[in-house]
């Protein structure tokens, strides 16, 4: 199946760089698409302007990470458009202070580091193995050279470099983690009871005129949301795919014109000895090995005592079945020009100096046409869609922009129709409009106000739309008549809570009186839990419910004194009213600590680690000269 470019774009070569720092952060030394005036600025540290573009561009790959982590939707309570937004700006500040802190401390790169990084892309391969050719034409189609993805690449890898140093110094205390095994395994002894909201009903508080005054003190809550009909243009790359029509002839020519492509490589099995450039003397060492196998001593035994390449050292140098482009270039020749057999003469790579013997040669052989014929259909399909998707992608983004009023430039450029949508709000929609990301597109203030065209929204199917508001309905207050019964439900509801809440309190008062649970028990065993023995970490250790809220509350309480016990009061859940008394904290033993250590010591690591590089962000920033444009984001 074809990968879109757009995936490609806000997916892969979004989270290759993320994946690289724990900070997410867009790609640098991207030149504009679209020419005309400066670029409108997002924020400046220390002189270096953030671009609204990259803001936008960062804000869109941290959009589709949050999508994916919540199953391909971002929950409308947890965040909106403008939180993301935000979040990006400040993650791309945050990058830039420790591009400036790594460029000072003189953190670097190596050629060999960025090449490795690069060769483990998996956009990048082909049949498992990294791919010039398809390197070139992945970052063709984002219209970003190699130059300048290599620097991106070695820029995030010193990134890299400079967090891990900083995170590395958060190393915790033996005895703090001694400490946090011990409280993450304590245990409370506690009883309580909890009234149900529901077990309440108060009718006289709903006549009409607590209704009426409801509404009028709460007209927020009954006023409509903002609804819109959008146009849109959706490009999908399944609906291109599937237009693609290859014949017989398009797929033997293909085969013929790349038939390299499908033989199968020759492979050469290899060994070597690698003195490694920082070695004193590296290069007379290495031809003092290389005359010690002329003068017939094993280059097994010797590989194993004195290579420092440790992984193939221990194999007395084998590095296996090697194919070209798996190593540096000048190695290569070097490997592919060797006879079977032959030990090479010192050879000098960035790695250091090698010496190689080709113990074994396995040709190359052409497939035949009909061995790969389904393969090389699929790769010329692949191949024409993806040139087709880049077109059309091209034509869309352009039309889109240059003709801001309208997106019928860009149907008659592209060949997409144009549909339209049903009534919907920010909050919920149906058919293109049930991905958040293009409610919040419509929603923006550029689309929504200006009548303007959308910035492309990228959806979890890999399509890409472009949009434009078409119909919208202002906000309005419900008529009373309307919402009186939601009113009636609503004070029902208040007034069984506070129903609920005052029998709680009942129960505290009586308790600071000198009751005792036991004592309050015995008039209703069946309300209440009692002296039940709750783990920090695993819950009760009886078969009783206990609410996650009043867990957390009970592990806050502060612990009891002198035999005495703490009583507490709490609102959960749908207005119900819990009661808590604290009856005795237990602490695991040293010993019995120990035993945990080893669980929670990664858990402390990563918290100390976090700790340590928000603080020296901190002090980053307040080192910093930052202005930031939250204007030019709207």
């Amino acid at each position: 199946m074809l990968q879109s470019i757009r995936d490609k774009a806000t997916g892969w070569l979004a989270y290759v760089i993320i994946g690289l720092i724990a900070i997410p952060f867009a790609l640098w030394g991207l030149g504009e698409y679209f020419g005309g005036a400066g670029p409108l600025v997002a924020a400046e540290v220390n002189g270096q302007e953030i671009p609204v573009r990259i803001v936008h561009q960062e804000t869109r790959a941290q959009r589709e990470q949050l999508a994916r982590m919540f199953g391909g939707e971002i929950p409308a309570d947890v965040f909106d458009e403008r939180a993301i937004r935000n979040a990006a700006l400040e993650a791309l500040i945050q990058r830039e202070l420790l591009r400036k802190a790594a460029e000072d401390a003189g953190f670097r790169a190596s050629e060999r580091g960025v090449i490795r990084e690069i060769r483990g892309i998996p956009a990048f391969l082909e049949d498992g193995r990294f791919s010039p050719e398809r390197y070139r034409t992945v970052l063709e189609a984002q219209r970003i050279s190699p130059g300048d993805f290599e620097r991106d690449m070695a820029q995030s890898i010193v990134l890299a470099q400079i967090q891990q140093a900083i995170e590395a110094s958060g190393d915790p205390p033996m005895d703090k983690a001694t400490e946090f095994a011990r409280l993450r395994n304590q245990i409370r002894v506690a009883s309580w009871r909890i009234f149900a909201a529901a077990d309440f009903d108060r009718p006289d508080v709903v006549g009409d005129d607590a209704v009426e005054a409801f509404y009028r003190e709460n007209p927020d809550r009954f006023t409509t949301a903002e609804r819109l009909q959008i146009a849109y243009l959706r490009l999908d790359p399944e609906a291109i795919e599937a237009r693609i029509d290859v014949t017989e002839e398009d797929v033997r020519e293909h085969y013929e014109v790349n038939v390299q492509r499908y033989a199968e490589p020759e492979l050469r099995r290899v060994r070597q000895i690698l003195i490694d450039h920082d070695a004193a003397d590296a290069e007379a060492r290495v031809r003092e090995l290389r005359q010690r196998i002329d003068a017939g001593e094993d280059f097994a035994e010797l590989a194993t005592e004195y290579s420092d390449d440790r992984l193939s050292a221990d194999r007395g140098g084998e590095l296996g079945q090697i194919a070209r482009g798996d190593l540096d270039q000048i190695l290569e020749t070097v490997i592919f020009s060797l006879p079977e057999g032959l030990i090479s003469q010192p050879v000098q790579t960035r790695l250091g100096w090698h010496l190689v013997e080709v113990t074994d040669i396995e040709p190359s052989r052409a497939q035949p046409f009909e061995e790969v014929r389904d393969e090389v259909e699929l790769d010329l399909r692949d191949r024409r869609a993806e040139q087709r998707q880049i077109q059309v992608l091209d034509d869309l983004l352009a039309q889109s922009f240059e003709n801001p009023d309208s997106l019928g430039p860009a149907s008659r450029a592209t060949g997409l129709e144009i549909r339209t949508t049903d009534w919907f709000t920010l909050e919920s929609g149906d058919g293109v409009a049930r991905f958040r990301p293009v409610r919040e597109a419509a929603f923006s203030t550029p689309v929504r106000r200006d009548g303007r065209n959308s910035e492309p929204v990228d959806l979890p199917d890999g399509s890409t739309v472009v949009l434009r508001v078409e119909e919208r309905q202002e906000p309005r207050v419900l008529p009373l008549d309307e919402v009186a019964g939601e009113i009636v439900e609503i004070l029902q509801q208040d007034a069984a809570a506070q129903a609920a809440r005052e029998q709680g309190e009942a129960v505290l008062e009586a308790l600071a009186n000198g009751r005792t649970v036991t004592e309050l028990a015995e008039q209703e065993p069946q309300n209440w839990v009692q002296s039940v023995s709750v783990n920090r970490a695993t819950g009760p250790e009886e078969d009783v419910d206990l609410p996650r809220a009043l867990m957390n509350h009970l592990f806050q309480m502060p612990a009891p004194r002198d035999d005495a016990v703490r009583k507490s009061g709490l609102r959960l859940a749908d207005g119900d009213y819990a009661v808590v008394v604290l009856e005795a904290v237990k602490m695991l033993e040293p010993d019995e600590a120990v035993v945990d250590l080893f669980r929670v010591i990664d858990d402390l690591q990563i918290a100390y680690s976090g700790a340590e590089m928000r603080a020296y962000l901190a002090w980053l920033e307040s080192e910093a000269k930052i202005r930031r444009y939250p204007e030019n984001l709207e």
